[in-house]
């Protein structure tokens, strides 16, 4: 197998080339994609792993395409749970290399114990261009899966943080583009299709139209989604009541936040704040 003391690095020593034969393997030093082809996982027997260990796991009941996809991150030498099912992405981190990028958002590592966050779906797109640059060997493509490797790395752990970055907010349509950013700076504040089209100097309805077409939901909609995506940031901290969260991110009352919540995510705020509370 291409690659093998590589994975032995980021894996252990145990590792055999059998030990991956139902799973393909895009392989580089500092960041490596395992994909299962089968219902096994007969390496599992051979944790913990050296490396951080991100899990994504895809459901297949599931008939929509979710904004965002819910993940599991290991830490080193830590034992994590089995994943079950053969529909899911492991991505292996080098220490020293995840390491050192993360103290570049926080004076300390924690311990991470199968520890969840939730990433928003464009990362998969990074993940499957680094899968294809891999698969392929184009020219330089050592050079590009690097530059692969640093992005995902970042978005990873931007995400644990709660920052997601959602590539469908950069609009090659100005009057959109700006419409977005004015949301993303004023969401807590009323905001009206009037206010948001003469950014860009058209009318509400054409702005209607071409909003929905560059991002494929309305205006409005957008802003309740950036307005939840800053709600979860603050239900992680205990210490701010949700009716308190609802007035900050610009709803008119705590049942319309819950509604919406509960709506997108599947979750009631109470039910978010219990599971990813730091």
């Amino acid at each position: 197998m291409k690659d093998l003391n590589i994975i032995k690095k980021l894996m252990n020593d145990k590792i055999t080339e059998s030990d991956l034969k139902y799973t393909d393997c895009y392989i580089r030093p500092q960041l490596s994609i395992l994909i299962p082809t089968a219902d096994e996982e007969p390496y599992a027997e051979k944790m913990p792993f050296n490396s951080y260990s991100v899990t994504i796991s895809f459901d297949a009941a599931k008939t929509e395409k979710p904004a965002h996809y819910h993940a599991e991150i290991t830490s080193p030498m830590t034992f994590e749970k089995h994943t079950k099912g053969n529909h899911y992405y492991r991505i292996l981190i080098d220490k020293e290399y995840f390491e050192k990028r993360y103290l570049m958002y926080s004076d300390n590592i924690p311990i991470f114990e199968s520890t969840h966050f939730e990433f928003c779906s464009d990362i998969l797109k990074a993940l499957n261009t680094f899968v294809f640059e891999y698969s392929k060997s184009m020219l330089n493509s050592d050079i590009t899966l690097d530059a692969q490797s640093e992005i995902i790395t970042h978005w990873m752990i931007r995400s644990i943080f709660g920052e997601t970055l959602d590539m469908r907010s950069v609009s090659s349509d100005y009057s959109v583009a700006k419409a977005q950013h004015y949301m993303e700076q004023h969401y807590s504040e009323h905001i009206t299709i009037t206010k948001l089209a003469a950014l860009g100097y058209i009318s509400p309805s054409a702005f209607n139209r071409r909003f929905k077409k560059e991002t494929g939901i309305t205006p409005i909609e957008y802003l309740i989604e950036i307005r939840i995506n800053n709600s979860k940031n603050m239900l992680k901290r205990k210490s701010i009541p949700i009716t308190e969260i609802a007035l900050r991110c610009g709803f008119g009352s705590n049942a319309h936040f819950s509604s919406c919540f509960q709506m997108r995510t599947g979750l009631s705020p109470t039910e978010y704040r219990e599971r990813y509370s730091e």
